[in-house]
């Protein structure tokens, strides 16, 4: 979560989700890409009410960065996020930015003040209106993105960064069930994807349509993966990587035939012998092949909606030639103990928490000063240069080895999640 955006990925068996069509101005492109969903739902993004039907409405019209949100100071009038966030208490408004920039709060006030005449709400009534109906929708979003894709979201680790993403993960993460997010080494979280970015492996993708239809030809099938092999090898060659470096991985788009949409289903053997011309396809391998689409059409649509008497169709093929960068030494830190040091709790603030209606005085803590060990229980917030985690009643916080803050929300999911609601007969 940035200025203007929610942005969310899928990392699964350690395996990023792709998609190979997408939408651009009412055009389809049929281009292989990470499958990153994105919503206008960032800090800048503003609070609109609908004065007829006397609804909130939050992005995903953003204020930007000039003038950004009211409390900048430079001309904008309407609440944001951030605006927010600054009446609630989550943002210090003399040290955003590790104090290089100083907000205005009586702005926010004023502009969120507008929200609240317009709600007939008071003035955190409205505040924590703004922020929960943003925390919803970025809810929403990962939903569309795990549950539409056969995933349980309560089974994933779930990683906020940017520089707004950890002052509202432990409400977004609550309503997804899920028990355990990080915020990735420190004061690296606002950066988090330039630093991806920058330490990438290497990674080719080649594909070829080439439709055919059970029973599937051996030969046909070895002779389709053979070329897109060789192509990836030359792609490889030319780019300097050492064969000993070079990893592959096939995959094909399955479907039942008389279907229009496919599902991608990974090689069922390795391909590490595949580029040195070797036989690698055989009927057991084929019948791998056509199981493991069955699975992945069930994960998908449920179990029982795949049908194995129907004819099989295989309409595209998928190399990944992959290799290794360099990765950055991240040293790691013994644990000292669960209690922070002194130095590192800078005051009070009082901060308002919609599950409990009201303020509360809340400790505020140094980032850079916490160490490896310790163990922070909420309410409290930690502030770093650029970023600030929100710690809500009934979670807890620690500080692993590599510096990343672990935000742990097992009490209340224990009580509140649907497993457990489940499990009650509810």
């Amino acid at each position: 979560m940035g200025g203007t955006s929610f942005d969310v990925g899928i990392i699964h068996q350690g395996q990023p989700a792709f998609s190979f069509t997408a939408n651009v101005a009412q055009y389809e492109y049929f281009i292989p890409k990470v499958d990153i969903q994105a919503i206008g739902s960032g800090g800048g993004s503003m609070a609109n009410v609908d004065s007829k039907a006397r609804t909130l409405r939050v992005g995903p019209e953003s204020a930007g960065a000039d003038p950004g949100p009211a409390c900048y100071g430079k001309g904008n009038v309407f609440a944001t996020v951030t605006d927010a966030d600054v009446v609630l208490g989550y943002i210090d408004p003399n040290n955003f930015l590790g104090g290089r920039i100083r907000l205005d709060k009586s702005k926010s006030i004023e502009a969120v003040q507008q929200v609240a005449q317009a709600l007939g709400l008071n003035l955190m009534q409205a505040a924590a209106g703004i922020a929960k109906i943003a925390e919803f929708k970025m809810a929403d979003i990962i939903r569309k993105t795990t549950v539409e894709k056969g995933l349980d979201p309560r089974d994933f680790v779930l990683f906020a960064f940017g520089g707004a993403g950890p002052v509202h993960a432990g409400v977004f993460a609550r309503e997804l069930g899920v028990r355990h997010v990080v915020i990735p080494l420190n004061r690296i979280a606002s950066t988090w994807c330039a630093f991806g970015a920058a330490t990438a492996d290497v990674l080719h993708i080649h594909e070829q349509v080439d439709i055919q239809t059970s029973p599937f030809d051996p030969q046909r099938l070895q002779r389709s993966l053979r070329e897109l092999i060789k192509k990836a090898e030359h792609q490889m060659k030319s780019d300097g990587i050492d064969a000993a470096r070079r990893r592959y991985q096939c995959s094909v788009d399955m479907r039942h035939r008389g279907q229009i949409n496919e599902v991608e289903v990974p090689w069922p053997i390795e391909l590490t012998t595949a580029a040195k011309g070797s036989k690698i396809i055989g009927r057991e391998v084929i019948e791998l092949l056509n199981e493991a689409f069955y699975n992945r059409y069930e994960t998908i649509y449920g179990k029982g909606s795949s049908y194995k008497d129907a004819r099989l169709e295989i309409v595209s093929f998928r190399v990944r030639a992959m290799a290794d960068t360099q990765r950055p030494d991240l040293p790691r830190s013994t644990p000292v103990g669960k209690a922070p040091p002194k130095s590192a709790r800078t005051g009070m603030r009082s901060v308002y928490f919609d599950e409990r209606s009201k303020s509360l005085d809340t400790s505020i803590y140094n980032g850079a000063a916490l160490k490896a060990g310790n163990h922070l229980a909420g309410p409290c917030i930690v502030e770093t240069t650029d970023t600030t985690i929100v710690v809500r009643p009934d979670q807890s916080l620690s500080v692993d080895g590599w510096g990343n803050f672990e935000l742990h929300l097992d009490a209340v999911t224990s009580q509140n999640s649907p497993r457990k609601k489940a499990a009650k007969g509810v």
